[in-house]
């Protein structure tokens, strides 16, 4: 195992991002709404929105589509609670890796009517492809299996790390 982004270099770029998206709706009376993918987002996600000077609503989605090291079809097990209609969406994931996961997504809220629709990461790969919508990512990786900060190993474990490991 070796460290990949120590916790402090997360925490600064959560912060820098968290005031990105709040400078971004300064003044604008469009509600905003912050996705979390769970399991994977909650460590990044809860920095973010307590980053973020601006109200926000929170909501959650399980999505699943990881099973050990491999990617299957992509399954919702928890929806939103919250209205999105008329609201910027962002959707929050501890990482932006095929793409697949946030596609589905989008396109399952986008019958929702939002206002807009912004992808969040925590990570990309070097090697993802560049998503449609406006997005924030704080690192950029290359393939390594990672853990920490959110993301679990193949048992389930160390997503309570606070940096980013390689495996």
């Amino acid at each position: 195992m070796r460290e990949l982004i120590n916790a402090k270099d997360i925490d600064i770029q959560t912060k820098i991002i968290g005031k990105q998206i709040a400078d971004n709706h300064r003044g604008d009376k469009t509600p905003v709404i912050m996705v979390g993918l769970l399991n994977g987002c909650f460590a990044f996600y809860s920095d973010l929105v307590r980053a973020m000077p601006i109200a926000v609503e929170c909501d959650f989605m399980r999505v699943k589509s990881y099973t050990k090291r491999k990617q299957g079809d992509i399954q919702i097990t928890k929806d939103l609670e919250t209205a999105i209609k008329g609201k910027h969406v962002y959707i929050v994931d501890d990482i932006y890796d095929t793409g697949n996961t946030m596609k589905a997504v989008i396109e399952y809220l986008e019958v929702k009517h939002p206002s807009s629709i912004s992808i969040v990461s925590l990570i990309t790969r070097a090697t993802s492809p560049t998503p449609e919508q406006k997005s924030y990512h704080a690192f950029t990786i290359g393939d390594e299996w990672i853990i920490g900060a959110g993301m679990n190993d193949e048992n389930g474990h160390n997503r309570n790390l606070p940096s980013i490991w390689a495996l």
